[in-house]
């Protein structure tokens, strides 16, 4: 039996994010992987330019992909509009299986001008029907109205748990190192509140674009293939060091990627 995975997102013009990112992710799983285009990003070394597809256009892709009978879990990354948060809801609305939901409202190279009533189709649409979020600091910060970064451990966990009860879905902080330690956390909290700390060691290198995708798309991998959410978070994590620590420069002049299939070239 095909174990069979759907990313709605971007597409990322240097390929280490976005909708590129997930379905080498997916290959090196073991899954295969479908598509719908959100958006075209183009990746500067200080800026992001993001073009949204055509309305009509993102609509038929979400009906040809009606076609396939079942996925065995769909991921949701960058969406554009308010409109596109609502379609997605409406294609989730008689989906039954796991949605992980990466709210991608801010980028390495800067953050990405969103207004309020995006937050809020996200938030009241969107995320309700998602099994787990996987958004970074100043993503859950820009969901919960907050703009005071954690500094402490203790501070991240409120923010957790308060963006976790206001999403009404599970949830992985990707938290990075709020006490400047070597050791960087994530959180994660499922719906019942119980809570879990995945600490890793930093990983010295520039190369790190795609990283939040490469997670993602490890974790609705590992969903797809059976595995409980708590199990599927952490493999997703320590899939992701190993990307990050696998990463490549493609450019003297800018940063490089994660290898998010460096499961494959292992082998």
């Amino acid at each position: 039996m095909v174990t069979k995975v759907l990313t709605i997102a971007g597409s990322d013009s240097l390929s280490g994010g976005g909708l590129q990112t997930d379905l080498a992710t997916f290959s090196a799983e073991g899954v295969v992987g479908f598509s719908v285009i959100s958006s075209l990003a183009l990746i500067g070394p200080n800026k992001v330019e993001i073009t949204a597809i055509p309305t009509e256009i993102f609509k038929k892709q979400l009906a040809s992909i009606e076609q396939v009978d079942q996925f065995n879990a769909i991921k949701v990354g960058l969406l554009q509009s308010v409109d596109q948060v609502l379609l997605v809801s409406q294609f989730l609305k008689n989906y039954i299986g796991p949605v992980v939901v990466d709210p991608v409202l801010a980028f390495k190279e800067g953050q990405l001008a969103v207004d309020q009533e995006l937050i809020d189709a996200y938030l009241d649409h969107l995320l309700p029907l998602a099994t787990i979020t996987t958004p970074n600091i100043q993503e859950a910060l820009a969901l919960t109205g907050s703009s005071e970064v954690p500094k402490s451990r203790t501070a991240a966990l409120v923010l957790a748990k308060q963006l976790s009860q206001r999403a009404r879905c599970s949830l992985y902080l990707k938290v990075g190192n709020p006490e400047k330690q070597e050791e960087f956390i994530d959180l994660f909290f499922d719906e019942n509140g119980h809570r879990s700390i995945f600490r890793h060691h930093s990983v010295e290198t520039a190369n790190n674009h795609g990283a939040g995708c490469t997670l993602s798309a490890a974790l609705t991998a590992g969903l797809a293939k059976g595995e409980s959410l708590h199990d599927a978070s952490m493999a997703a994590a320590d899939y992701t060091q190993m990307a990050i620590a696998h990463g490549y420069a493609f450019s003297e002049r800018l940063a490089g990627n994660v290898l998010s299939n460096w499961s494959v070239k292992a082998k």
